[in-house]
């Protein structure tokens, strides 16, 4: 019985599709880490298989899982874009003007968390500012997520406990620069702060964040960048 794990209730509405995935490739199909699929495994909370010591997982089964976990949590038509084909929303798309800073002042942690997590509140998406930056602030404590080269990714740990579905980034510009515990102790310019409430659009905004910085623009860009509408411009033209 422990080699078969959380099966039964997918297989009345799904059939299996005889297409096995291993580990390695069940966790590149989700977009996270290896061991992040062991503690689902752990938990019960992915359909998988164990065959001659190794797990399997069925292919229906995973889509059908999946889609079960997005109807549950009540997804919007973003979030199941940014699921199902990821590489079709710009990032443009997952920010507006509303959600842009292009006066961040130097600061604390604290203070750059705060007015970056501003406009998620003036948009009605974070109802409670207070615990959201606290929930920010630990996530900071734990590992900076300062990615290197003025530019940091702020988000909770588990973005399961935001309340809104829909995934949005809020693109914050320091021009002057501010400690935010770069290794480097270099001073960060911009901001990416991600907010969704679903696993897989969170990982897929990462990691379209870093895919966009890396191959289409320099964040100098951004960085110089004086209006939100500017911002706006450099986004859609890449």
């Amino acid at each position: 019985m422990d080699n078969v794990r959380h099966t039964r209730g997918l297989m009345k509405h799904n059939t299996l599709s005889g297409n096995l995935m291993t580990l390695s490739e069940i966790a590149d199909y989700l977009k996270v880490a290896e061991k992040t699929v062991l503690r689902m495994i752990q938990k019960n909370e992915i359909p998988c298989v164990k065959i001659a010591s190794q797990w399997r997982f069925d292919r229906g089964l995973i889509d059908g899982w999946i889609l079960d976990k997005m109807n549950n949590t009540g997804v919007d038509e973003l979030t199941r874009l940014m699921h199902d084909d990821a590489d079709s929303v710009p990032l443009s798309r997952l920010t507006s003007e509303d959600l842009i800073i292009t006066d961040l002042k130097p600061g604390s942690k604290e203070e750059i968390l705060r007015e970056l997590s501003r406009p998620l509140v003036t948009a009605g998406i974070v109802m409670d500012h207070e615990k959201f930056v606290l929930k920010l602030i630990e996530r900071e404590q734990m590992i900076s997520t300062v990615l290197g080269k003025g530019v940091a990714m702020p988000h909770i740990r588990n973005p399961r406990e935001n309340l809104s579905g829909k995934p949005v980034v809020v693109i914050g510009i320091c021009r002057e620069g501010t400690n935010f515990g770069a290794s480097d102790d270099g001073p960060v310019k911009l901001f990416f702060l991600v907010y969704t409430n679903n696993e897989i659009a969170h990982l897929r905004i990462i990691s379209k964040i870093n895919n966009f910085l890396r191959n289409f623009v320099d964040s100098s860009e951004l960085i110089a960048a004086s209006t939100p509408k500017e911002v706006m411009r450099v986004l859609l033209k890449k």
